[in-house]
Parts: structure tokens; sequence; C-alpha cells
């Protein structure tokens, strides 16, 4: 092996640089999180510090506006056009089969459970849930069993089908349940939208349907679901103010909590800033205190529990300011995340004591309710039509919304915003791209070197490590190779993967004489090391990527800000004024930027294997993306592939 060679061999053949002898690995990941902590407990002491009625008012109202902006708005109602597709005779109850449109040709499949029992007279109280996670939606028995539960507590319950869930699969070559979600989720972000604007028009469509029909009480109206549908029920409690009462189960506790136990869960679940608005925990159960909410958990709960008695605790006080502490309550049981018996029948109890004005559903002796979940087990008499064949479960003919003709899909309805968006778009420039991005120039940022350690070499080429640190403490490695008497225009290097992919380019370069250097930036090589897998991606940097969503970020951004402060530092050691940029794969998306951004530190920008334009992403629902890749809104402004040729 030549000398060559072997020092770019030995240079990049090892993942940990150990410059200054520390474990950079998960820097990037806990300073996130540090950050999610502080903005959470800030939220917190927000909504503490509103001691009058007044001042809740006023910050209730400002933080329903920031939810609103950051899922993107909210459609127009269109017709439902809703329809009944069939009636299914049970024992105490009827399911009719429903099926509508939340919007033009969007459908949404539920089934509504109505009693059947001789003291239950109609009109009746309603309940929308929407189901959790589970590929059957609203099929799966826990689920099946929600409705039978409320028929025969006299509610008329409409379960329905998530996007991407039972029948309302969005499209064949994307995964079900959490992992469409999440592909929904990529596009959204780009169109300045969240998953959550899809999920809560349904439910808000949801609602419409069951208040138009003559046998619900329209002013009598409760919400409950479990997991993904305690999300959103969660969030249908807080934002439409036709609910009576909420009962969410297993999802609300702490978002710190959260993501300190398995971190950011599906797209519906993370808003852009949320935090910053008061769009946290202790923010959903009080956006409409003194409304009753019931939070609905267990002690096992991956959605920890002692986040959820410290919301609850704080929401009581809240609710106490306001003379009510009695609309505000908790239900636990024993064992882990699941729908049970006993906090099935507190959640219906719950709403049919306020939603229906019957004092004597609540408060229960809770002992007797949890002894409901001795033995309990789902069996086709107590759990609907879980076990019944698939046409009779089914709302449509082939148990697939999908294939009603002239159907459309969440994806469909991106793709419109998209052609929206391109029909009025213009040549991205510096200052709109710094505004959407959240980009600071290189004259705002500062990084200074942590470790640098020399390995002189015997042809006379140094190689020097260096650790840099920004001024909000990440670690920027790089690996430079500096000839004693360079030639040309010395080449910066970055990649999403191990440096020694880079080694040919480095090899091809050193023998022209250029001084060399390979960076990382955040989340990728050394510091791409985090503590939670991600729904629908392998990819360690999804959870810094979710985080930095939450707390108002994009990662491409500050990965950005690497690449312009190392290009800054590399040019200064090569004794450059700049220096050329190349990056591989996903790092040319934040290469590109910084290069369109900070014009006079390149002297040009190759990138190679690089990801498809945003584009390309929502135009093509089969294509994977991640989070890490995405810039919030961004499409309203400029596609990332615009940004090299815009810079020429």
């Amino acid at each position: 092996m030549t000398n060559l060679a072997l020092i770019v061999s030995l240079m990049l053949g090892t993942q940990q640089l150990q410059c200054g002898g520390s474990d950079i690995g998960k820097t990037v990941r806990d300073s996130l999180f540090n950050e999610v902590v502080r903005q959470d407990r800030a939220a917190d002491a927000a909504w503490l510090a509103c001691d009058t009625k007044e001042k809740l008012a006023e910050h209730q109202a400002w933080v329903r506006a920031g939810v609103l902006n950051a899922i993107g708005g909210l459609p127009e109602k269109t017709p439902l056009n809703a329809r009944v597709t069939g009636r299914i005779k049970k024992d105490g109850y009827v399911i009719e089969k429903v099926l509508f449109e939340s919007r033009p040709h969007h459908y949404v499949t539920a089934h509504l459970f109505l009693p059947d029992d001789p003291k239950y007279k109609p009109p009746y109280p309603g309940v929308v849930s929407p189901c959790g996670h589970s590929g059957a939606g609203k099929n799966a028995p826990w689920y099946q069993r929600v409705g039978v539960t409320g028929a025969r507590h006299g509610l008329a319950t409409l379960v329905y089908d998530p996007i991407d869930q039972g029948e309302r699969r969005q499209h064949p070559k994307c995964p079900i349940s959490c992992g469409g979600h999440n592909c929904i989720g990529w596009r959204a972000n780009l169109l300045g939208w969240n998953t959550a604007q899809f999920r809560i028009w349904d439910g808000i469509r949801a609602c419409d349907y069951l208040a138009s029909r003559p046998d619900v009480k329209a002013a009598q109206l409760g919400v409950t679901g479990l997991s993904g549908g305690g999300t959103l029920s969660s969030y249908l409690n807080a934002l439409d103010d036709r609910y009576v009462a909420g009962a969410p189960a297993g999802f609300l506790s702490t978002i710190r909590d959260v993501y300190a136990k398995i971190g950011g869960q599906d797209a519906e679940q993370f808003l852009f800033g949320q935090m910053k608005i008061g769009f946290n925990h202790l923010g959903i159960v009080t956006l409409r205190a003194p409304s009753p909410t019931m939070i609905v958990t267990t002690h096992g709960d991956y959605f920890p529990f002692m986040g959820a008695m410290e919301t609850f605790e704080n929401a009581r006080k809240i609710y106490s300011m306001l003379g009510a502490p009695e609309k505000v309550d908790l239900m636990e049981t024993a064992g882990p995340h699941h729908w049970y018996e006993s906090t099935r029948n507190a959640a219906m109890l719950w709403i049919r004591r306020w939603a229906a004005g019957d004092a004597s559903a609540w408060p229960q002796d809770r002992a007797a309710l949890r002894r409901l979940d001795i033995g309990f087990a789902y069996a086709p008499e107590n759990s609907g039509v879980a076990n019944d064949k698939p046409e009779v479960r089914h709302v449509t003919k082939t148990g697939q919304v999908m294939d009603i003709p002239g159907a459309r899909s969440a994806y469909d309805v991106m793709k419109d915003e998209l052609a929206r968006l391109d029909e009025k778009r213009v040549p991205p420039t510096v200052e709109g791209v710094r505004a959407v991005a959240g980009i600071r120039p290189i004259s705002e940022l500062t990084a200074v070197p942590a470790a640098v350690v020399e390995k002189p070499a015997t042809d006379g080429r140094a190689v020097r490590l260096v650790l840099s640190r920004t001024d909000d403490f990440t670690p920027i490695p790089m690996v430079a190779f500096l000839p004693k008497n360079a030639k040309g225009v010395p080449l910066l290097l970055f990649t999403d993967c191990k440096r020694a992919a880079l080694a040919d380019e480095i090899r091809a370069a050193l023998g022209e004489g250029r001084a060399v250097a390979v960076a990382e930036m955040r989340g990728f090589g050394e510091t791409a090391k985090g503590n939670h897998s991600f729904y629908g991606s392998k990819r360690p940097d999804e959870e810094m990527a979710v985080m930095a969503i939450a707390v108002g970020e994009n990662l491409a951004a500050r990965r950005a800000e690497d690449a312009a402060l190392a290009a800054r530092h590399f040019a200064s050691m090569a004794g450059a004024y700049r220096v050329a940029l190349f990056a591989r794969g996903t790092a040319a998306i934040p290469a590109a930027h910084a290069y369109f951004l900070e014009r006079g530190l390149f002297a040009s920008f190759t990138a190679k294997n690089a990801p498809p334009s945003w584009r390309d992403v929502v135009a093509r629902p089969e294509l994977r993306f991640s989070f890490a890749d995405t810039v919030y809104g961004a499409l309203k402004v400029y596609d990332w592939t615009d940004l090299k040729t815009a810079a020429k």
C-alpha cells in the first residue's frame, strides 16, 4: 500500500476520532432532548402562570391559533355525502356501516354503534372514537369493544378508520399505520402542513356526521380513543368546541417523559414548534378548560404514567382556579398500554356524566371498575363484528376506499397543494430561504476548536484531526489532509455515512496535490447515535429530526450551518479564500443550502447520489424519505434542488 493510501485508510477507516479522548456520539441527540425538556417545562410554566380566567382565555386563543398555523390550517367544509352501506343487529345494539367524505372524494369508513335497549330512547348522546394504531383499524376487537361499551351505556358511538388503517390505505406501496402516517408526514412537512391536519379534519367531519343524525343529540357529544386515537381525541377535544367532554386514553403524559422513554412517535404527534406555542400535553388538556376532560392511563404504559400524573396535577390547579376541579380527572389501572374493560367503561361513564348530564354516571367505584379487567377476553359475543367475515365488517365493497371510482388519497390532496404553490413560486432568494429554513448567516455563527491532533506524514503531507464545537456546543469533527505545497482549490467533502465512503474522492484530490478535508454535519458519522428508533426509518438521525421539529427547528438547517462553519475553518487551515464543496447522499441537501447562502465560501458544488427533489417526493408517494431531510414549509418558497442552479 502506498503511503498516500495508508494515510487515507488509517484516517478514514475508523468511525470514532476520539479527539481529546471524548466520545461525542450522543451529543447532538442529548442537546436536542435537553431543549425539548426546557421548552416543555417552559410551556407548563406559561399555562400555570394563567392565574385568572381572562389570562387563561387569552393564552388559549394564542395557542389555538398557533396550532392551526402549525398544521397548515383546515380546509373549508364540503358536503359529507354520507350514506349507510349496511346494518347489523347484535345483542343490545345495532351497527350501521357508514361512509362519508371528509373532503371531496376523500372517504372515511366508520361503524356507528347504536343502543338497542328499551331503557335508552333516541335521540342519544353521541361519542366520536378515533382508532389507535392497528392495521385492522376499526375492526380490531379492542376498538369494536369501545363501540359496544358506548352503546350499552346509551351512547351512539362512531368508531372510524384513520388514514392508512382499516379500509383507508392511502397508497399500495407505502406502509400502513404509523409508517403510513409518517410517509404522509414527510411530504406534509415540506408543505407547511402536518399529518395531524388530515386526522383532525377527519375527526371534525366525523363529529359533523354524528351531529347531523336525527337520532343523536348534537349538543351532547363526547370524544374518546386510545393510543393514536388518544392523540386524536386529545386534539379534537382541545380544538372542537362542540365536544362537551373528552376522555383521551394511552397518550397524555408529558412530552419530555415520552421522548425520554420511547422517543418521538408518528407524524401527527409532533407539530412544528409545538412547545414554543404551548401545545404540550398540559396545553392539550387545558386548551378548552374548564371543559370536562379525563386522562385515562395505565401504570405500565409506554406513554409514562408518572408524566400523566404530573400533567393531571398541573391541570387540576388550572381547573381549580376556574372553580371547576371536578371537571378534570384521571382514571388509571394496572397493565401495559391497552384499552381495558375498566378504562373503556370509565371513559364512557365520564362522557355520559357530562354529555348526557347523568350525575349518577360518575364518579364510580374505581376498584369495582378495575375488577372488570379480571379474566376479560375478547370473544365474538363481546367485540362487535371483529370476528365476522370481511364482507360483513367492511363498509366498502372491496374493503378499501381507494377502490371507489374517483377516490382521492391524502397524497392527491398534497399534490394539489404542490401545484398551487408551483403556480406562484418565484426563484429563491437568500432572504427567503433563510426565513423559511431558519438558517443564520455565517457572520452570526461561531465554532471553537475543542481538540486538534496532528499526524505528520513522511511525505510532508500533514494530517490534522480537528473537533470544533459550535455556539450550541454541537461537535463538528473534521479530518484535514494538508500538503506542504498544496495546489488548486481545497476540497471539502461531506457524506451521510462513514467517512471511508469518500476514500476514492480524497485519494484523487490528494493525487492532484490539493488540500482535502472531510467534515461531518450533526447527526452524521460520529454524532449519528440516538436512543430510540423511529417508525418507518432505520436512520439514527430521524429521532433528532423529530425533536428538532418539536422545538421549532429543522435539522437540515442546522446542518447547513455546520457545513458553512466547516468551510470557513478549512479555508483558514488551507490558506485559501474559498473551497470546493462535495456532498454525497442526503448530505447534499444541507450542503446545497450552505452553498446557496454563503457563496463567498465556495468555489463550486458537486453532489453524488443525491436524494430526489422535494417536488418529486410530494408527487411520488412511493419514494422513501426522512424528516431529517426536510425543511418545514420549504415548498412554499423553494425546492432544495433549486439552490445549486440559483446560486450560479
